[in-house]
């Protein structure tokens, strides 16, 4: 049966053989079209990540002003999980009733360049001899298999052996969340989601654990992906309008300069989904409102294709670049410091692109080459 799309164009729904073929670019939010206004938020989420964390590494010679427009490139990784549940309610709200095929989809578009960049960090920092991080073999077993635990290296934190892979734990649980709700009817599923992530971080609220998937799946960051769901479907029914983008773009990003360098960025308080968070959703609903006056930038859209090799890999490039900065002995004060941060932002980039193209997916459309043939074998079962 024909699926009518947002934009008005026909699409016909996939046949059990092809279904874990489609959407080969993952984050395609519906098939067939593309929403420019996301791609643009997912290139400026990644840089704006890299450039906080490249500021990190010269933060003594920046100034006040600089320090704090720096530090709102926390504001990147929320504004990743409010677009990552605008995306996948875009292409799941009317998806069939098949849970393991959008996990085995999702699973295909996360875990290898994850696991890339996971186990090439741990080489690098083994040859170096890096003394500041801790890797046990538990540690970088759980951090592949994204299993929430206590960092040994960072107290009181869950992160991984690669630090940035610590949204992929919030990221891969909404995605068995939302999976559950495929087996409804697709007009119960938003109510469904909602229920269900507000019923988790109740619990976590009311019931304090010092256990760190409880604490990770409890979070009130699950929310923001929450946002982004019930925003993309606002956006199906007609969310528009010039003015109407402008006033809600206007308002998240003084919800972001002004409320959000209050907020403690901890992965487990309310302080950041109600500030980054909040401006974030707020940015996500007046950009796809903008969708039909952006202009067509084809240079950002390709580094919203790139961003998550961006977001994976930038750290490599970060400590690389730091070492080069060191060795030169070209110093972190005045300009040196914005050419740093920069080089960086430049470098990441173009790393991200090339890994995006050459690696990224070509690899994601091997596995869902070898995934579809296996689901079409008669005879054989597939995971």
């Amino acid at each position: 049966m024909p699926i009518t799309t947002r934009c008005g164009r026909v699409a016909t729904r996939p046949n059990d053989s092809q279904n874990l073929m489609t959407h080969v670019s993952s984050d395609s939010t519906s098939t067939g079209n593309r929403v420019r206004s996301i791609q643009y938020l997912r290139a400026i989420a990644a840089l704006s990540v890299v450039a906080y964390h490249a500021s990190k590494r010269v933060e003594g010679e920046l100034s006040e002003t600089a320090e704090a427009l720096f530090h709102l490139g926390h504001g990147g990784v929320d504004l990743f999980f409010v677009i990552s549940g605008f995306i996948m309610w875009s292409i799941g709200c009317n998806a069939p009733r098949r849970p393991g095929d959008f996990l085995l989809r999702r699973a295909i578009r996360v875990v290898p360049p994850y696991w890339i960049a996971t186990l090439g960090w741990v080489a690098i920092m083994l040859v170096a001899g890096a003394s500041w991080i801790v890797m046990t073999p538990a540690h970088v077993v759980m951090s592949l298999f994204l299993v929430p635990h206590w960092s040994p290296t960072f107290s009181n934190t869950f992160w991984p052996v690669l630090v940035p892979g610590w949204t992929l734990l919030f990221e891969m649980y909404f995605y068995a969340l939302f999976a559950l709700t495929l087996l409804f009817a697709p007009q119960w599923r938003l109510m469904a989601l909602t229920s269900l992530l507000l019923v988790m971080v109740a619990f976590g609220a009311a019931v304090p654990s010092n256990v760190a998937a409880v604490q990770a799946y409890t979070s009130p960051l699950l929310l923001e992906f929450l946002a982004g769901c019930w925003i993309a479907e606002l956006w199906r029914r007609g969310l528009a309008g010039f003015w109407l983008g402008i006033a809600l773009c206007g308002v998240g990003f003084l919800v972001l300069i002004f409320l959000s360098p209050l907020a403690v960025p901890d992965e487990t308080s309310w302080g950041r989904p109600l500030t980054f968070g909040l401006a974030g959703a707020l940015i996500v609903a007046g950009s796809v409102a903008l969708e039909r006056f952006l202009p067509d930038l084809v240079w950002l859209e390709k580094l919203g294709d790139a961003s998550y090799a961006i977001y994976l890999f930038h750290m490599f490039i970060v400590v690389i670049l730091q070492n080069i900065w060191t060795a030169l002995s070209i110093g972190t004060s005045g300009w040196s410091s914005a050419v740093f941060i920069a080089g960086c932002c430049v470098l990441a980039s173009g790393l991200g692109l090339v890994l995006f193209a050459y690696v990224e997916r070509p690899l994601q459309r091997w596995f869902l080459r070898r995934a579809a043939v296996k689901a079409t074998r008669p005879g054989v079962a597939t995971r």
